[in-house]
């Protein structure tokens, strides 16, 4: 499916939500995110920095998810991340906007019972709470305040790694 056929399918306040993410995520340098789209996603991945941020717009309860993904090294025979920027990332957000900073952390996919082994959970901290995110991932509504949260997210992401 393309991107302009998963956007015929949804209301057009959300089409326009979902272009301007587009616009806004691949002005980015040094995160270069590449657009991919599959049957019910649009995926968006920084490779360079082994981030992905993913909009389901078709799912029965549609949502947004980012965060580092899992590399597996064949000589090694070990699973690993190439980055991790989530807990620095936070402390940029929240010197301009606690509240963002507060409702991504509250967004972590928080880990239950892991059915692999090892589990992929990952411990992040902030402020005084922690919590172990199910493979890291944060999960936010394709509302407002989402998309506005995943927008600070990745420009405080932008900016932190371009001052490496």
């Amino acid at each position: 499916m393309s991107f302009k056929n998963i956007l015929t399918k949804i209301p057009e306040e959300l089409q326009n939500e979902i272009i301007e993410m587009d616009v806004f995520l691949k002005a980015f340098r040094p995160l270069k995110f590449k657009r991919t789209v599959d049957k019910r996603k649009i995926n968006y991945v920084a490779s360079d920095y082994g981030i992905s941020y993913a909009i389901l717009p078709l799912d029965s309860e549609p949502t947004q998810h980012f965060g580092w993904y899992y590399l597996y090294d064949k000589e090694a025979e070990k699973w690993y991340r190439k980055t991790d920027y989530f807990e620095e990332t936070l402390i940029e957000i929240a010197k301009n906007n606690p509240s963002s900073a507060e409702r991504i952390f509250n967004a972590l996919n928080e880990c239950t019972l892991c059915k692999d082994h090892p589990c992929s959970a990952i411990l992040y901290k902030h402020n005084d709470k922690q919590k172990q995110a199910c493979y890291g991932r944060t999960i936010l509504s394709l509302s407002n305040d989402g998309f506005n949260d995943t927008k600070a997210f990745f420009q405080s992401l932008n900016a932190l790694v371009g001052q490496e």
